[in-house]
């Protein structure tokens, strides 16, 4: 679409420009995800070593209890270490979006006050449980169905067999439906970050999210396929530091038209009253 290849085209002007503090606050991000990623396989191999190796492989269910409650304090390490630095490289792309020449420090701006930490942690909590929810919702009648195909439908002929195969497929099938449908329904939120990042609360981004979004979400979906090429090249390291801050930045892009439709349009409504209101006088 011509919208997409205009977003694109001003991506990689803006990376003429930010191109070097973009790849350095990506490799920042890399390093201190795998340092978080380390201090958990270094917590179970101290604590859990006759289990580290299997544990890695096994369902969390599946784990002993030392891997449970490491796992479980690594998740919240997690979060209180990435989710400030995540929100911090989201403002910084932007205002590279916006054409402004803000040095990578920005990167951890959500560290510089107790309120902007904790607040940037407790956004992504809400932000992912509520995406969850609905992953896990839109899953669950498909995999009740494959569940009970699987373990209660009466074995015997021939047919029974042909009926069970033929309900797990459809399983699978409903399954791949609600999960397409949920996928394209969380797109609702995917501006919510940048709200967030403009001073809005946590349920307002989330809201402003929804409306400017709305009628989009399918488009969404179809922006960030666009760059399954780029994200196929991102297996090779040194594609990946150029194509990760193309599509950070493109992104970034794109949500500030979305928002800055939905200001426009909000923006008309009061005209439109006030012409009215000329009219009837």
């Amino acid at each position: 679409m011509e919208l997409f290849r205009v977003i694109k085209r001003d991506a990689r002007f803006a990376l003429r420009f930010c191109g070097g503090r973009a790849v350095a606050s990506l490799m920042t991000v890399v390093l201190v995800y795998l340092a978080v990623s380390l201090t958990h396989s270094a917590l179970l191999f101290i604590f859990a070593p006759e289990s580290s190796i299997e544990a890695f492989f096994e369902t969390y269910y599946g784990s002993s209890t030392e891997d449970k409650i490491i796992t479980l304090c690594c998740a919240v390490l997690y979060y209180l270490v990435m989710s400030p630095l995540f929100m911090g490289y989201t403002k910084l792309h932007f205002a590279f979006s916006e054409g402004l020449d803000e040095s990578a420090v920005m990167l951890f701006d959500y560290f510089s006050s107790v309120k902007k930490f904790f607040g940037s942690v407790l956004f992504s909590v809400i932000y992912d449980a509520r995406v969850l929810f609905f992953i896990v919702l839109a899953a669950a009648p498909g995999a009740g169905l494959f569940y009970f195909a699987q373990n209660y439908f009466p074995e015997g002929s021939d047919t029974l067999e042909i009926l069970r195969i033929s309900l797990c497929c459809i399983a699978v099938g409903l399954m791949i439906l609600c999960l397409s449908l949920a996928l394209i329904f969380v797109q609702r939120w995917s501006l919510a970050k940048y709200y967030y990042c403009e001073g809005n609360g946590v349920f307002a981004s989330l809201s402003l999210s929804a409306k400017a979004t709305k009628g989009f979400c399918t488009r969404i979906i179809r922006f960030r396929v666009s760059f399954f090429g780029w994200a196929l090249l991102s297996f090779l390291i040194l594609p990946m530091i150029w194509s990760a801050p193309y599509y950070f930045v493109s992104d970034a892009i794109f949500s500030r038209y979305l928002m800055e439709r939905y200001e426009r349009s909000l923006a008309q409504v009061p005209e439109s009253i006030a012409d009215d209101e000329t009219i009837a006088e």
